[in-house]
């Protein structure tokens, strides 16, 4: 019975279409381990190419500023080289020179360019695992790299990284993309497609970042797009730097930042750009809610389980469960590359997580696509006692009130046929 549910819920929150296979990878080139070359690139042109010597942690594609390939861009691609990272290094005004030139095709389609030239690097290299490629750039490329987001379909690209991106680009031609655009006077602001966004965008402001282009992301974020902006200290290519640094960074167990949480990861390769956190019953990881962590994984939804006995041992805040939440779903996006998230909640777990959400920032609480709530009563407490396992609440809040602040589209409440106290059968009509 627990399995059924558990596929059930699997199954309404994740209907989608199934994802084809990526056509068959064009043939080997002769890329050399610890090298510095050029490469044919297609629309790309001849970029440079940065090849580490040993084991391969990621793969970048840098494109310059307005003013071309400089020795910022150098060293930068060189540091990210020896750190084990591909880099391919684009002049960005060469390569807007050529577009602008070429006539055979009405747009530009920059991403399958970008994603030919990685398979082919990373077959050459023999690499273990694949990296998804990181678009990444200051300024004007920084704004370029936005607009390559809004072509990108799914399981594409793996990252992209802006540091003080600009309002427009200078290149007429525009790209393939059902992003909103406009040109002016040779310059085109781009929007973002009508869909979600396909992989994390980051985007970091200096103090020398422009005023329209902080504008026009902020505009973006208002409209619901999951970009993920911050200030940064320093110049430009100092905070590029430390970001790409982190990305393609191995991790250790010594480095894991949410060490003091008491939860449970099962991961899997993301089938459907989502990931599922499910909070435990007081009973913690042992019962309805671990059925649903295993199907969820089976499927291809990669999960993280908090064990509600072990963190809520100790008494905890709504403010401090959101911002713990807020923690779970930045690492656990990024570490498994998806947008998207499921918030689960079986009984205890249950009646936390409105509250929970409500307190979450914008940028996380725009990833929620649905939230769960299995066994949800009227009280939420936010700490498990003898009381908890005889049936009583000592009633830290409401759940009804909380309840209504969400939409009430990302809200499935799962309740028993012979249940009469659920606090599920309260929602109905509103």
């Amino acid at each position: 019975m627990k399995l059924q549910l558990a596929a059930a819920l699997l199954a309404t929150a994740l209907a989608s279409p199934a994802f084809a296979d990526a056509d068959a990878p064009p043939p080997v080139d002769h890329f050399v381990a610890g090298t510095v070359s050029t490469a044919e690139g297609g629309l790309l042109g001849k970029p440079k190419v940065f090849l580490p010597s040993g084991a391969v942690t990621g793969a970048v594609f840098l494109f310059s500023d307005a003013k071309g390939w400089s020795a910022d861009e150098e060293a930068a691609a060189t540091k990210l080289q020896g750190e084990g990272a591909i880099v391919v290094g684009v002049e960005t005004p060469v390569l807007f020179a050529s577009l602008e030139k070429d006539s055979a095709d009405e747009c530009v389609y920059l991403v399958s360019d970008i994603e030919d030239l990685s398979h082919r690097i990373q077959r050459a290299l023999n690499t273990e695992n694949y990296s998804s490629p990181i678009v990444a750039g200051v300024g004007e490329a920084g704004a370029l790299g936005l607009a390559i987001a809004a072509q990108t379909p799914d399981a594409t690209m793996g990252h992209t990284v802006s540091v003080d991106p600009t309002l427009a680009i200078s290149l007429v031609k525009t790209l393939c993309t059902d992003a909103p655009h406009v040109t002016t006077n040779g310059q085109t602001v781009y929007g973002l497609a009508p869909d979600d966004l396909t992989n994390p965008v980051d985007v970091y402001f200096t103090a020398a970042a422009p005023a329209d282009g902080k504008a026009h992301v902020a505009e973006l974020q208002a409209k619901g797009f999951a970009i993920k902006s911050k200030a940064a200290d320093g110049k430009p290519y100092e905070a590029l730097q430390a970001r790409l640094d982190h990305l393609v960074t191995p991790r250790s167990e010594a480095d894991n930042p949410l060490a003091d949480l008491p939860l449970i990861a099962l991961p899997a390769k993301p089938l459907r750009n989502t990931m599922a956190i499910v909070y435990s019953g007081d009973g913690g990881w042992r019962d309805l809610d671990k059925s649903i962590g295993d199907v969820f994984q089976k499927e291809g939804v990669p999960t993280v389980g908090i064990d509600s006995l072990r963190y809520f041992w100790s008494k905890k805040t709504p403010d401090q469960t959101a911002a713990d939440l807020a923690r779970i779903i930045d690492v656990y996006t990024e570490e498994w590359g998806v947008n998207h998230v499921i918030l689960v909640g079986y009984s205890f777990g249950a009646d936390v997580l409105p509250s929970a959400y409500n307190g979450l920032p914008d940028v996380e609480k725009a990833q929620v696509a649905q939230m769960s709530l299995l066994g949800l009563s009227d009280q939420v407490d936010y700490e498990i006692s003898v009381g908890a396992f005889l049936g009583t609440s000592s009633g830290d809040g409401q759940t009804l009130p909380e309840i209504a602040k969400i939409k009430p589209g990302l809200i499935q409440c799962v309740y028993g046929e012979d249940e009469d106290d659920s606090a599920c059968t309260k929602l109905q009509g509103t």
